[in-house]
């Protein structure tokens, strides 16, 4: 029997803690290790020392003028591991025993429902794109220098 949301929202958030937390861990090593590498290399950037020279303060260097340009590489390593945390959604929602599209894509697969696994991963691959162009808007709010026209 499948529960609804609004019959146990606070059951249903507790169901989703741990399955949360392992697809969670599985980028955010790479991430934080991205991060930290970019924000040293930026940190040694000419800029960066000018800003200091100048007397600014330690969180408007750090946040005005490193994160920024720290954070392209890192919104594009995020944009590519979309589909790899899809990809372990659909193993994760198996092995927790948890309703969504990853179960019914296997599912599917099981039944050799064709129609369903089509509509599915044209579902994720209209997914994928929504989530490239999100990433590619995302960098003219990071970098002004960056503008589409």
């Amino acid at each position: 029997m499948l529960i609804h949301f609004k019959d146990d929202p606070i059951g249903n958030l507790k169901m989703f803690i741990i399955p949360a937390i392992v697809v969670g861990m599985e980028i955010a090593g790479v991430v934080m290790r991205m991060t930290r590498s970019m924000m040293l290399e930026v940190l040694r950037q000419d800029y960066v020392r000018t800003a200091w020279a100048k007397g600014l303060k330690e969180r408007a260097v750090v946040m005005r003028h490193a994160l920024k340009n720290a954070l392209i590489p890192v919104v594009i390593l995020i944009g590519l591991q979309v589909p790899i945390v899809v990809g372990g959604v659909v193993i994760i929602e198996q092995i927790f025993n948890l309703p969504g599209l990853g179960r019914l894509l296997i599912e599917a697969v099981s039944y050799r429902d064709y129609t369903m696994i089509m509509g599915i991963m044209l579902f994720f691959g209209l997914g994928m794109v929504l989530i490239n162009l999100i990433v590619d808007l995302t960098y003219s709010f990071i970098d002004p220098r960056i503008r589409y026209k």
